[in-house]
């Protein structure tokens, strides 16, 4: 493959595909998707939205913003009710089992860098560290939030 853009983008991908396998299963629903978790960690974030703000946050239609927060409201991470100031809008948040959902992963999160530190070296550590570093500063640039 010659084209540097097209590698970097696959080498990007594989790397997300391979450390968020993390499994994490809702009984009635199936594995909550990464896209879900990204609607999780906004509203944990913000602590509440409205659904239109929540789409325009994480970068999606409206309509794919519903089918996400539906999906989650089903399975009781995230709680949807009327705007007191206008009956018309929706306030998001999250539930206690969405506050439990990403503790969860942000535990399994920590024990899966811990089995990786565990399994590079030192030099291997460094470079990573390093990458990580300049594609957090990059993607800071990029988003207008610098380093």
């Amino acid at each position: 493959m010659s084209d540097p853009i097209e590698r970097l983008d696959l080498l990007f991908q594989s790397a997300l595909t391979k450390f968020f396998t993390i499994r994490t299963r809702q009984p009635a629903s199936g594995a909550v998707t990464f896209a879900q978790m990204r609607v999780l960690w906004t509203l944990e974030q913000r602590g509440t939205a409205g659904s239109g703000e929540l789409a325009r946050m994480i970068g999606v239609t409206d309509s794919t913003a519903t089918e996400l927060v539906d999906r989650l409201v089903r399975g009781g991470y995230v709680s949807r009710v009327e705007s007191p100031r206008d009956r018309r809008q929706v306030v998001l948040s999250l539930r206690p089992r969405g506050h439990r959902m990403l503790a969860d992963f942000a535990r399994r999160r920590r024990e899966r860098f811990r089995t990786l530190v565990r399994a590079v070296g030192p030099s291997d550590l460094r470079a990573l560290a390093r990458a990580l570093e300049t594609m957090d500063r990059v993607l800071g640039k990029v988003h207008g939030g610098g380093p």
